[in-house]
């Protein structure tokens, strides 16, 4: 299959491309050319801003790709997914994978993502959240129109498969990531770490690599029509137990101190549990790597290599001091 990767540059192209081409498919990534990475180096890029490359008679519809894909990234939008449709329509593309977010789902806001205002003393959501769970009605809180994933999943329309990949919160070796949290107050000597209601969270994440094998996956295996795949890590820690992981693998000692839910100076403020069902992409995509242990160990190595380049927070400067 000839697929086009729009963006690709950052954080999911670097780990896709790779194996897009170990499956022999042919990709193309279209991007800016403000940034490039080693891992996309190997196949052809088409440079200019996202309208340029998504017009009429532009460069993707000139490369007449098979498939489209897209992360997104600066803002998932009705407006943006009516433009990668009509580009998709025109250059004859038979399936858009549109990589969304878990974040479409009423439970998130009942659990208090984002500024914490949706929370509810009792979800109805039982768990796992699968993919015909309620999505949310209104904007993501603190959010706004320039990045709704639901208006945007709402908004593709044109080929006979649309896909729609919805990841938990990704990690992997990338210095944004929230694991960074940990390896950061390691770095900084800060042994005290906060533990809101004890450190139970259980909050939605990813491999990056196995979002990027869903992709991939999708190409193969997705069923016609539209189709939402959640695509999460079969298990998980707590915020208690994932710090637990992350001490041993530094070889460092916490000293846990038990704060309010309501702390503010946590990236893992979840009310309830969010944990994604992994049945479609287990069962249908046939996607079971990588193991999340390997992959923690993996991002953690990686953080811990590049700790000196990691911004040194407010919150593990006042801790230190």
């Amino acid at each position: 299959m000839r697929v086009a990767f729009i963006g690709g540059t950052h954080y999911v192209g670097p780990v896709t491309v790779p194996l897009l081409l170990e499956a022999s498919h042919e990709a193309v990534v279209a991007h800016s050319g403000a940034h490039e990475h080693p891992s996309v180096a190997d196949v052809e890029h088409l440079h200019g801003s996202r309208d340029e490359l998504l017009a009429e008679g532009g460069d993707i519809e000139r490369w007449s790709p098979d498939v489209l894909v897209d992360t997104f990234a600066g803002g998932a939008t009705a407006e943006r997914s009516r433009a990668l449709s009509a580009c998709a329509h025109r250059s004859g593309a038979a399936q858009i994978i549109a990589v969304s977010s878990m974040d479409v789902y009423a439970h998130c806001i009942d659990a208090g993502l984002a500024d914490g205002s949706g929370v509810v003393a009792m979800p109805p959501q039982p768990l796992p959240i699968d993919e015909d769970a309620p999505l949310r009605d209104t904007p993501y809180p603190g959010g706004s129109a320039a990045h709704d994933n639901v208006a945007m999943e709402a908004a593709l329309d044109g080929p006979a498969r649309i896909t729609v990949l919805r990841p938990g919160a990704i990690y992997g070796p990338y210095p944004n990531t929230r694991e960074r949290y940990f390896v950061e107050r390691v770095r900084d000597g800060v042994h005290e770490l906060k533990f809101p209601d004890r450190g139970q969270q259980i909050f939605h994440r990813v491999a990056v690599e196995r979002v990027g094998r869903a992709i991939v996956a999708a190409i193969e295996r997705a069923p016609e029509g539209f189709w939402a795949c959640n695509v999460v890590d079969p298990y998980d820690w707590t915020f208690a137990g994932l710090a637990g992981q992350v001490g041993q693998l530094l070889d460092w000692e916490w000293k846990p101190i038990d704060v309010p839910f309501a702390d503010e100076d946590h990236p893992w403020a979840a009310a309830h549990p969010i944990f994604g069902s992994d049945v479609r992409l287990r069962e249908i995509l046939e996607v079971r790597e990588p193991d999340p242990r390997a992959a923690l160990t993996e991002t953690i190595e990686w953080l811990w290599q590049h700790r000196d380049q990691l911004p040194h927070t407010t919150a593990s400067s006042q801790q230190a001091s």
